[in-house]
């Protein structure tokens, strides 16, 4: 994971910006992990190269959608892009993607 904001430009940072909920499901269902960590990286090193305020409420809810959406709904352990990627279990359906 890159944690240095200068290693993204100007187009990633406004496309991570206007990340939410919706974005990541869009994401999930198109199973583009690639695409989905590289937003989650650019919000993630936004906030920890001191630009936290401009990360909202709607880009930390895509940043936390793999655990709050996804990984409860998988037996054990697994990596973020196992998750993403994988179709859920039968036993533990999707329900409402709100």
């Amino acid at each position: 994971m890159h944690l240095d904001i200068n290693d993204y430009n100007q187009n990633q940072i406004q496309s991570a910006l206007a990340a939410n909920i919706q974005t990541a499901i869009a994401l999930w269902e198109a199973k583009d992990w690639p695409t989905y960590k590289s937003m989650r990286d650019v919000l993630l090193a936004m906030i920890r190269s001191g630009r936290g305020d401009e990360v909202g409420i709607e880009q930390m809810q895509f940043i936390y959608f793999i655990n709050t959406h996804l990984r409860h709904r998988f037996p054990g352990q697994m990596p973020d892009w196992r998750a993403f990627t994988a179709e859920l279990p039968a036993a533990h359906p999707a329900g409402d993607k709100a």
